[in-house]
C-alpha cells in the first residue's frame, strides 16, 4: 500500500530503539525522508545507516528530550537537513513506575514537562510550517493510562506518575487536534500495550514476578492470559498503525485516541 508520503519529511523523537525505530524505519521505506532524534550518536549512526541502507534517507540529530529548549533546535536542525517537517512523531520520556508514596513534587514535576510541556514546545516548533502548507501529521506514542489508569491490582506494579500526567497529554492532543483541524493537520495519539521490546521488557517482567511472590513462567502464564491476544505485541504491529495515521489517506482521521493492545483494555478497564 501506498501511503502517499514519499519525499515528505518526518521527524521522530525517540527513534533509535523499540517502537520509535520502528517507526522511522517504516516511514523511511515509504519514502519520508527522516529527522532521526535521539540522545545516543551511535544508535543514530546505526538507525540512520539501517534505514539508507534499504534505499531510504534520514540524518540523525542529537538531542536531550527532557531539555524543553532542544525542540526548536530539533527543528532547526531539520530544516537544515531536508526542509521542516510535514509528519512529526512524538515519543516522550516515560516516567517511572512508582507509588504514591514514593514521589515527591519534583518527581511529579519533571512527569509533566516530559509529557504534556514537551509536547507543547514540540508542537510549537513543527506547526507553523505545517500551517503554512496546510498539509500536516502530528502523532504521540502514548500510554493506555490516558484513558484508564493502571492498576497495581491488575498489573503488579504501581504507576502513579503516568496515571496523573498522560490524561493531561492526551487533553492538549485532543485539544490541538481541534484547533489544527482546520489548516489541515492531524493530531492523533497512538496508546500501545505490551509491546515486547527486547531483553530489558523482560526483566521487567522478571522484576514483576519476584515482587509478586511468583516464579516467572506461571507468572507469565497467568500475565497473558489477561490479554485476548494472549501474547505481547510485536513493535511492527504499532509502527504500521502510526505509519497509516501520516499517510496521506488518514486525513480524515484527528482528535482519537487509538490502542494497540491486543484487546486488552477492553477486556479489564
Amino acid at each position: 500500500m501506498d501511503l502517499g508520503i514519499r519525499g515528505r519529511v518526518a521527524l521522530v523523537t525517540g527513534g533509535t530503539h523499540g517502537m520509535g525505530r520502528v517507526v522511522a524505519e517504516r516511514l523511511g521505506s515509504e519514502g519520508a525522508r527522516i529527522v532521526v532524534v535521539a540522545r545516543g550518536r551511535p544508535g543514530l549512526d546505526e538507525t540512520v545507516a539501517a534505514i539508507t541502507a534499504a534505499g531510504g534517507e534520514a540524518v540523525g540529530v542529537s538531542a536531550d528530550l527532557t531539555d524543553l529548549a532542544s525542540y526548536d533546535f530539533i527543528a532547526t536542525e531539520a530544516k537544515k537537513a531536508f526542509g521542516a517537517p510535514d509528519i512529526a512523531i512524538f515519543t516522550p520520556v516515560a516516567p517511572p513506575s512508582g507509588g504514591f508514596a514514593a514521589f515527591d513534587d519534583s518527581a511529579y514535576d519533571e512527569a509533566y514537562a516530559n509529557i504534556v510541556k514537551a509536547f507543547r514546545h514540540f508542537a510549537r516548533a513543527v506547526v507553523p510550517a505545517m500551517q503554512e502548507r496546510r498539509w500536516g501529521r502530528i502523532v504521540t506514542i502514548g500510554s493506555g493510562a490516558a484513558k484508564s489508569p493502571a492498576r497495581a491490582s491488575v498489573l503488579n506494579f504501581d504507576y502513579i506518575l503516568a496515571n496523573t500526567v498522560r490524561p493531561a497529554g492526551l487533553g492538549l492532543s485532543r485539544s490541538l487536534a481541534d484547533e489544527l483541524g482546520p489548516h489541515g493537520i492531524t493530531v492523533n495519539t497512538v496508546a500501545p500495550g505490551f509491546i515486547d521490546t527486547g531483553e530489558a521488557y523482560g526483566a521487567f517482567f522478571e522484576k514483576c514476578a519476584e515482587d509478586a511472590g511468583m516464579a516467572y513462567e506461571p507468572f507469565m502464564a497467568d500475565f497473558l492470559r489477561r490479554i485476548p491476544a494472549n501474547r505481547f505485541g510485536r513493535p511492527e504491529e504499532v509502527g504500521s498503525l502510526v505509519a497509516f495515521l501520516c499517510s496521506q489517506d488518514a486525513g480524515y482521521i484527528s482528535g482519537q485516541y487509538i490502542v494497540a493492545d491486543g484487546g486488552y483494555m477492553q477486556a479489564y478497564h
